[in-house]
């Protein structure tokens, strides 16, 4: 249900339009393809490159994702992003009952939110980058630019590990004995772990082909610091959702 296209044919189509990055299977890209591919909403999206100025001048958004539905204004983050999905497919990827739902955009935050799962990730790599003066992490000149627009520093990077040992309990226990967090069929909360997992494992060329060689190894030192905090039953659910529900090798 997601069609690659030139930025010119997603600016003049009418439908459901996803920005996301052509570089890195970055977790907010990769999720927001999945919800949309688990609501079966068929979408046309533009992969981002850096320094793309026609992408900008279009969404008027110098991130990614960004999704635009008809005449709506650009969606940038996830809770729109699973609102519209959720709006357009209803009973797919959030629940029904407003309790189900609420718990559900909870979880969700954890994983997604600022301060959540992949935040922290990505300022472990953000970290490494600065201890070893852009030698591990992401290039210095990336590090130096992502550490200022997330507010890194010596002192929040003290507690990146804690962070992360609660957040993978909170939802290993709010899993419990369950396939999926919704039960017997996966959700957004299925779809955003699994893609928020992929910098926290290792990701060889043939999981992802078109990821850029230095920002696999960013990711592979996210992975060390925190791989060994997830517990298996959480990488189960990861394994489960690109078994039969996410495009495995990962195709950014």
């Amino acid at each position: 249900m997601i069609e690659f296209v030139e930025t010119a044919v997603a600016r003049e189509a009418k439908g459901t339009r996803l920005v996301v990055s052509g570089v890195v299977p970055s977790p907010w890209s990769e999720a927001a393809k999945g919800v949309f591919r688990l609501a079966r909403i068929p979408v046309l999206a533009v992969r981002a490159m850096p320094r793309d100025k026609a992408l900008l001048e279009w969404t008027g958004v110098d991130n990614v994702p960004v999704v635009l539905h008809g005449k709506e204004p650009a969606r940038t983050c996830w809770s729109q992003i699973v609102g519209l999905a959720a709006r357009l497919a209803p009973g797919t990827v959030l629940p029904a009952d407003p309790v189900a739902r609420a718990e559900a955009m909870g979880l969700l935050d954890l994983i997604a939110g600022e301060d959540g799962l992949g935040w922290n990730g990505r300022l472990a790599m953000i970290e490494a980058s600065v201890t070893s003066d852009g030698a591990r992490g992401f290039p210095a000149q990336v590090a130096g630019y992502l550490g200022k627009r997330y507010g890194f520093s010596a002192a929040i990077a003290e507690g990146l590990r804690a962070r992360v040992m609660g957040q993978v309990a909170t939802l290993s226990a709010r899993l419990g004995a369950r396939p999926y967090f919704g039960g017997d069929h996966p959700g957004a909360v299925d779809v955003y772990l699994a893609t928020f997992l992929t910098p926290l494992v290792p990701i060889s060329e043939a999981d992802c082909p078109r990821m850029v060689p230095p920002l696999r190894a960013a990711f592979g030192t996210a992975a060390e610091a925190f791989g060994p905090l997830v517990p298996p039953e959480l990488l189960a659910v990861r394994a489960r959702m690109f078994e039969h529900h996410l495009p495995f090798p990962i195709e950014i």
